[in-house]
């Protein structure tokens, strides 16, 4: 059985085209989709009551963060392959097939995706090198200065945070880490690395996660020959001050800290 993670937080305009597209993704196969949502103050709610027939629905009455909601789904699942969506995406058959295909036939892949992208096709950086203190600067520098000579270049030297030339290609090949709005793994792989790590309330978590599961001797691999529709809420980046971007530091800070004391893998440059 394949079981679908999704979790929501005031989602109305995402949440009925990613519920439909996954249901007809998987249509005919063995499934379950496990919806949370986090404490949603808009029409997300009622929006998937109307599923109530088609999905598992939890509502948890707060925001407690992207890892505490996930978890509350994982630990609810009942198939042998857990597939993880963010609400802002759009599903298809082919990338479901294919995903839950490459896990069943290669038993070293430890945690899958495939390329993400825009609904106008422009291929999102979804696989990437661990966040590290240089490319998270670099990466707010780009977002926040004005097109000119210096964020070009600042833009060429982050591109090496990226795996932009296997994107475009069509072979199998691994990262360190793939976002989180697509992952899918088998269920077991929570046995051995655990759930995702609740300290970390937004970001990065799915990078925790990913390199957990790699230091177990398990690949992280990107299929970059399926896609899926990612509509890329980036929540974090809209406001330096606002308090996602605070607990998205604080995330990245903690982050840091077992990167030092647990994974001896910290690099500043």
């Amino acid at each position: 059985m394949l079981s679908v993670v999704i979790i929501t937080r005031n989602a109305r305009e995402y949440a009925k085209s990613c519920i439909d597209s996954v249901l007809e993704a998987i249509k005919h196969k063995s499934v379950e989709i496990i919806v949370v949502d986090n404490g949603s103050t808009d029409e997300t709610v009622e929006i998937l009551k109307n599923y109530r027939n088609s999905i598992n629905f939890i509502q948890l009455e707060k925001n407690y963060g992207v890892a505490y909601a996930r978890n509350v789904a994982l630990r609810a699942v009942n198939g042998d392959f857990i597939w993880i969506l963010d609400i802002d995406t759009v599903a298809n058959r082919e990338a479901a097939d294919k995903m839950l295909n490459y896990l069943e036939n290669n038993l070293d892949c430890g945690l899958c995706s495939c390329r993400l992208q825009s609904n106008e096709g422009e291929v999102q950086d979804s696989c990437r090198h661990l966040p590290y203190p240089k490319y998270k600067i670099m990466n707010l520098l780009t977002g926040k200065l004005k097109k000119t000579k210096i964020k070009e270049k600042i833009e060429k030297i982050n591109e090496k945070q990226f795996y932009r030339k296997e994107l475009s290609g069509r072979e199998p090949f691994e990262a360190e880490y793939v976002i989180g709005a697509c992952q899918m793994f088998r269920k077991k792989i929570l046995d051995e690395v655990g759930y995702l790590d609740e300290k970390i309330f937004y970001g990065p978590e799915d990078a925790d996660f990913c390199l957990r599961i790699n230091r177990k001797g398990y690949k992280i691999v990107c299929l970059p020959d399926c896609y899926i529709i990612h509509h890329y809420n980036r929540v974090s980046n809209k406001k330096i001050f606002s308090r996602m971007a605070f607990l998205h530091f604080k995330g990245l800070l903690y982050f840091y800290m077992k990167l030092i004391f647990s994974y001896h893998k910290f690099q500043i440059l």
